[in-house]
């Protein structure tokens, strides 16, 4: 008999799982971000000297470096080599993922109550390169709650280089997210992505998930509503209450 379908339910990471706090918020991500910089191109910089939230690490790396002088055709054919700089750096460091981050109120217990559902496959859609989203999750005592095997949506997935609509490159990544689940899982019925800004509601629309948007990140709930008007959008105040959440989802 074939398997049930399956609901797949993505998360991004920052300001949607979790939040950055404290001096050293996110430090070790963006510690990897700059080490990518000084190792391949010599470059004594950090990710705030462009605004970054919502995009992909790739896409970051590339605007960074476009603010540096150096030229998109350029910053593109590094990529892959600051990108490895990114992640050679992150695992020997990998024990200090969670300085600086948090679980979001509520996170912990959604994705147990999701993980109890035998057809709701949850996984992550995100910029982070795929090592740090897990490393991340690992390192906030969450790793295990997403189905298995993992699947999902990462930085290092894909890169147009398009930075001026970086929703374009997230759209693609759930779309690989959900070609990945109908390789682990089997057929894929319904799919929702959960996301803290304008970009996740985005890319969902245009792959074909129904967005569920958080204000817990820099958007507010207003903001995130005026994203899609006519499009079938939910937005909530946070993930605190699952039976809302999974309400939304029909599970």
């Amino acid at each position: 008999m074939p398997n049930p379908p399956i609901t797949v339910v993505s998360f991004d990471v920052d300001g949607t799982l979790i939040h950055s706090v404290g001096q050293a918020a996110n430090k070790l991500h963006k510690d990897a971000f700059a080490a990518g910089y000084k190792a391949v191109f010599g470059i004594d910089t950090n990710i705030d000297v462009v605004a970054h939230h919502g995009s992909t690490d790739p896409l970051i790396n590339v605007m960074v470096l476009e603010h540096h002088g150096i030229s998109k055709d350029q910053a593109m054919a590094k990529l892959p080599e600051v990108n490895a700089a990114m992640l050679e750096y992150f695992a020997a460091h990998r024990d200090q993922a969670a300085m600086g981050l948090e679980l979001l109120p509520g996170v912990k217990q959604l994705l147990t109550r999701l993980q109890a559902l035998p057809h709701a496959a949850t996984c992550l859609v995100t910029g982070n390169l795929e090592p740090i989203g897990w490393g991340k999750m690992e390192k906030l005592g969450v790793l295990d709650l997403f189905t298995a095997p993992r699947f999902g949506g990462f930085g290092s997935d894909f890169c147009s280089g398009n930075t001026a609509e970086s929703w374009k490159d997230r759209a693609e990544l759930v779309r690989l997210a959900a070609a990945k689940c109908e390789k682990l899982h089997g057929h894929v019925a319904k799919r929702f992505h959960v996301g803290d800004t304008p970009m996740d509601i985005k890319a969902a629309i245009d792959a074909g998930a129904v967005p569920i948007g958080v204000s817990t990140g820099i958007y507010s709930k207003a903001q995130l509503e005026a994203v899609a008007p006519g499009q079938q959008v939910v937005v909530l105040e946070s993930l605190e209450d699952a039976d809302a959440v999974l309400g939304a989802m029909g599970l």
